[in-house]
């Protein structure tokens, strides 16, 4: 065999792996994307840009959907949580936020850190002072209230409901 032909080879050989690389990952995407949505159901009226500073009712606590402002709120962890207005648009971009009481204990706010820092695509984490649950997850259209800390079902709810919303823009 010359050394041309065995040049083609591993060619060929690197191709075949590539694409079967590829195709894994993207079999593994589909099967996210077919899973039904985590969370309980946020009827959304309208996704309308409202002037900064403009009081907004939402259908949810933690809110889920609905009129918000023209900017987002960045990916990341908040001590001060950001206008609503801005997270809601952060959702419709496809975002997955871990909301806390503010008043939960430190220790619990650690453990809550460490699941955030675990979860995939654009996450946020920010406390809330109105929340009647000490923990809750929302997405677009989508919200989960927890009465305790649950690794398991914040980790599925981010993994299922990232990047599944009406635009995919980045926050």
């Amino acid at each position: 065999m010359t050394t041309e032909n065995k040049i083609f080879i591993g060619i060929g050989l690197v191709t075949v792996l590539i694409m079967g690389v590829g195709i894994f990952f993207l079999s593994k995407q589909d099967e996210r994307l077919n899973k039904p949505l985590m969370g309980q159901e946020v009827k959304v009226e309208n996704s309308n840009h409202v002037p900064e500073g403009t009081s907004i009712e939402y259908e949810s606590n933690p809110p889920a959907a609905g009129s918000h402002y023209a900017k987002t709120s960045h990916a990341g962890m908040y001590d001060k949580a950001p206008a609503d207005g801005n997270l809601v648009h952060s959702l419709e971009h496809g975002a997955v936020i871990l909301w806390y009481r503010e008043n939960l204990p430190k220790e619990d706010i650690e453990k809550l850190k460490k699941i955030f820092s675990q979860t995939p695509g654009r996450s946020i984490m920010t406390p809330r002072k109105s929340l009647d649950v000490p923990v809750a997850v929302s997405s677009w259209g989508r919200v989960l209230r927890l009465q305790a800390i649950d690794e398991k079902q914040i980790k599925a709810f981010f993994e299922t409901n990232h990047d599944r919303a009406p635009e995919q823009a980045p926050i």
